[in-house]
């Protein structure tokens, strides 16, 4: 066997796992390539070939990798030449701090004019926002390798049709490649779900556990900000960590399918959950806090769908990735990302009686409540639901016990978990009837919510 020769060559427009695995597999294609190792953080990619590697090559890859947004050069310096300076710093946080103030500006508008309905505490990040999230995804060069596993999964079959019978008609073509890319999506949708719903899960065990819940929703917040900021380009993730631990995993099993991808079209599509994408861990992150599998699995899975019309459309989204709209909608999506992050802050903030008052929502409140005396206890009553607590303000009065009756009608979700810090309560309200009896020793407010702090609710406590 004849020595391998080595090469290295730059490609502009890597900037995440998934452009390593997508410059590496396009890479392969080519004549006499045995091996690539591509690196992002370098914007390379290094060629391990036999007989011979040279301009016809690159031109050749070029054509496969440029409607994905990415180009090759044999040398630094032409290279160089083609690299587009970047912004400065400052002028990127007054792109995003204008941005961030047009969203607040949008949504209390629509908000006053009853456009929309008002968001609760537990629904920042509605199914129309996450639809929309899934479609600018779909459209990003981190989502186009799952755009280069269906273009494989379904290009490959165009072509051995047009190989078995010379007189094949488009529209026969058509119909045979509409059930591998139907089920090449649907295997997306479907482990997004089952994912989401793990995801829901872990949220769930993870906010029956006050002190974990509260960390919980602190790391989600510092994780979500962080994304946003790498979204917006205000820094670089890919250059302060290692790869991603789902990289490997997705390679390999991605080699192993794609020799036959009309039988495993659907787990084709299933892999790409696996695939290191900002947008994704977004939802992930948003998913887990939700603290509800079946709410998680439906984000996740809206998620998916919003994906679809762009991997159905694959030119299209490679060209507005080209576009000159295109860094506008990321930055957009970054910093809507961003103010999801500080609103999980001021969830934090909020499970210990602290707001951020420009952050929060308005939440559903019937009335403000006050007790009744049955027995010398003060009595209130509060229903959990899926909007939270029903009413969520109370008055009561110092020195006098409390008799809180729960009535859990919606159990399910983070509203389930409650806790108040002041009083060290933490309670999992169960379907039915829930009572907790406590006396307020002193007057002022006390707090409580939901473990995650997305529902919240006052009690005044006045002199007896």
């Amino acid at each position: 066997m004849a020595k391998l020769k080595k090469t290295r060559i730059k490609v502009k427009g890597m900037h995440c796992p998934s452009c390593d695995i997508l410059i590496s597999d396009k890479v392969r294609e080519l004549p006499n390539v045995e091996e690539v190792k591509a690196d992002h953080r370098r914007q390379e990619a290094e060629i391990y070939y036999s007989g011979h590697f040279g301009d016809n090559q690159l031109e050749e890859l070029n054509k496969k990798i440029n409607h994905f947004g990415y180009r090759a050069f044999q040398s630094s310096s032409d290279y160089e030449r083609s690299t587009i300076r970047q912004e400065p710093l400052t002028k990127r946080f007054l792109d995003v701090g204008v941005i961030a103030i047009v969203l607040f500006i949008v949504l209390y508008i629509v908000q006053d004019l009853n456009l929309i309905p008002n968001f609760q505490a537990g629904s920042s990040l509605s199914f129309l926002t996450v639809l929309v999230l899934g479609i600018v995804a779909s459209t990003s060069t981190c989502m186009a390798t799952s755009g280069a596993l269906f273009l494989a999964t379904v290009g490959k079959l165009n072509v051995r049709s047009k190989t078995l019978d010379g007189k094949t008609s488009s529209s026969q073509l058509q119909t045979s490649n509409f059930i591998p890319a139907i089920s090449f999506n649907a295997g997306r949708i479907i482990s997004y779900g089952f994912f989401g719903f793990l995801a829901g899960l872990l949220g769930q065990s993870i906010v029956a556990n006050f002190q974990l819940s509260s960390l919980l929703t602190l790391v989600i917040s510092f994780l979500m900000i962080i994304i946003g900021l790498d979204m917006a380009k205000i820094i670089s993730l890919q250059s302060l960590f290692t790869q991603s631990l789902t990289k490997g995993l997705f390679e390999r099993l991605e080699h192993r399918l794609i020799k036959n991808p009309k039988k495993t079209s659907f787990l084709l599509g299933a892999i790409t959950y696996l695939l290191p994408c900002g947008f994704t861990q977004t939802v992930q992150l948003y998913a887990i806090g939700l603290a509800d599998p079946v709410k998680s699995a439906l984000i996740m899975m809206i998620f998916a769908v919003g994906t679809m019309p762009a991997l159905l459309a694959i030119g299209f989204a490679s060209s507005f990735t080209k576009s000159r709209y295109f860094p506008a909608v990321q930055k957009v999506m970054g910093t809507l990302v961003l103010l999801i992050g500080f609103y999980y802050v001021n969830n934090f903030l909020g499970i210990y009686g602290y707001d951020l008052k420009f952050l929060t929502q308005k939440q559903t409140q019937a009335s403000t409540d006050t007790f009744t005396i049955e027995n010398g206890e003060q009595v209130i009553n509060m229903n959990v639901n899926s909007s939270g607590y029903s009413p969520n303000t109370f008055t009561l009065k110092k020195d006098i016990p409390v008799k809180w009756q729960i009535n859990g009608e919606n159990t399910f979700g983070c509203q389930a978990f409650l806790v108040v810090p002041k009083l060290g309560i933490q309670k999992t309200i169960a379907a039915g009837q829930n009572v907790i009896e406590f006396t307020p020793k002193e007057e002022g407010t006390i707090n409580f919510s939901c473990g995650m702090g997305m529902y919240r609710g006052v009690m005044n406590v006045v002199k007896g």
